[in-house]
């Protein structure tokens, strides 16, 4: 029986993972490794960072989830994969180190959030990008009685060479990995401070390494900008954050911006597990180029799936989902079940919620990729869809059969 290792549990891993079980059954041997026993609904991470939901409520352990499908599960950390002679090598919570053969591997394992580029990060950086930064910053924010907020994105470090084997314009030069969560930051702080009682003693700046959300169309891009000058909200582009202090920040060319409260979608780089793996697995960025069924261009028992994957621009959870299920389409197939693969199309597809003035503005958007759809909806609908999405994800335990009929909803 074929042996398939799934590294990593997030939206690409875990669909790929079910989708493959549910495609295949019996006939292959699936393992899903992942470093900790435990994953997020990380689109919600912001509702917890202002007090909007609790992270025990986002919350699946895969050590119950997995087994249930039939699918095994391994706590431990990636460190390197060696394409060559088809092993993982991963180390378990008692540090012991692991050497697992394969005959197929699904990599999941994400790309790296570099906060150790930024200095004074550690004393004065937040973030909603992991449960516990989600923690911390709703300890700050239910502190915090008015001043400077700046929020934004550190740079993205995209590997180019080699480059996927994919049409050139499905993976866009991107100066940030993903913008939508500080879209969705600055809104839902207009309702939470003005539930607070204190938006009128604050400032909130809003920076990018490049263009803000410049994966969107130029009239998306206006509206957004109409959209802060109506709320007083700055925006700064060409901003690369390289230091966070006290009561400012400071770009790599010297600029500063006043913060008393910096949240930062922390720099993107490959991940340093793939950094460490076969040298010509991975592009000069740490990224692994694939083709349009996410089959690594070196190693054909080699998939590659979410923000690990360099065809990935920006780092989406949609792009990540659908990533995930065309790799275990693929795989189906090359087990021996007639399987149909879907097409792969890169498209933006987000909401950004408002939970505390009970509305969302879902995003549409595929002219980056040279496509006509540009859409940017606010309704109250839309934000009682992100919360219903939220719970068929939880009640599901993040096996999203129905997603591709849910997108487009």
């Amino acid at each position: 029986m074929p042996k398939v290792l799934v590294l990593g549990a997030r939206f690409g891993g875990l669909t790929a993972a079910y989708t493959l079980k549910r495609l295949v059954g019996k006939a292959a041997d699936i393992k899903v490794i992942n470093n900790s026993r435990f994953t997020y609904f990380r689109p919600a991470l912001p509702h917890v960072a202002v007090n909007y939901m609790d992270v025990e409520q986002l919350k699946i352990d895969l050590a119950q989830a997995l087994p249930e499908k039939g699918i095994q599960f391994q706590e431990g950390t990636v460190t390197k994969i060696d394409a060559r002679n088809n092993k993982v090598i991963y180390k378990k919570p008692d540090g012991s180190e692991v050497e697992e053969e394969y005959d197929y591997v699904i990599v999941a394992i994400g790309a790296h959030l570099a906060t150790e580029l930024v200095k004074g990060w550690d004393q004065y950086g937040y973030s909603v990008c992991e449960p516990e930064f989600a923690i911390k910053l709703r300890e700050r924010l239910l502190n915090f009685q008015g001043g400077n907020i700046a929020i934004g994105s550190g740079p993205f470090y995209q590997g180019h060479n080699p480059p996927p084997n994919v049409p050139k314009n499905y993976v866009p030069n991107a100066d940030a990995a993903c913008e939508g969560p500080v879209f969705e930051m600055s809104l839902m702080l207009s309702g939470y401070l003005k539930k607070k009682g204190v938006w009128n003693k604050t400032k909130i700046t809003v920076f990018s390494p490049g263009e803000y959300l410049s994966d969107l169309s130029p009239a998306s891009r206006k509206a957004v900008a109409e959209i802060y000058k109506s709320m007083g909200i700055e925006l700064v582009h060409n901003f690369r954050i390289k230091e966070i202090r006290e009561h400012e920040i400071v770009s790599e060319d010297g600029k500063t911006i006043p913060s008393d409260l910096t949240i930062l979608i922390p720099p993107y780089t490959g991940n340093p597990a793939l950094k460490n793996s076969t040298p010509d697995l991975v592009d000069d960025g740490g990224f692994i180029p694939t083709d349009l069924n996410m089959v690594s261009i070196k190693y054909d028992n080699v998939y590659a799936v979410g923000d690990a994957n360099s065809i990935t621009v920006p780092k989406l959870g949609y792009l990540a989902v659908q990533t995930g299920r065309i790799a275990a389409q693929h795989l189906a197939n090359r087990l021996g079940f007639n399987v149909k693969i879907d097409k792969y199309y890169p498209t933006i597809v987000c909401v950004a919620d408002n939970p505390y003035e009970n509305f969302a503005i879902a995003v549409r958007d595929d002219t980056w990729y040279g496509g006509q759809i540009s859409e940017a909806i606010p309704s109250t609908a839309n934000h009682l869809k992100k919360e219903l999405f939220t719970k068929y994800f939880m009640w599901t335990k993040g096996d999203m059969a129905l997603e591709k009929f849910l997108a487009s909803w």
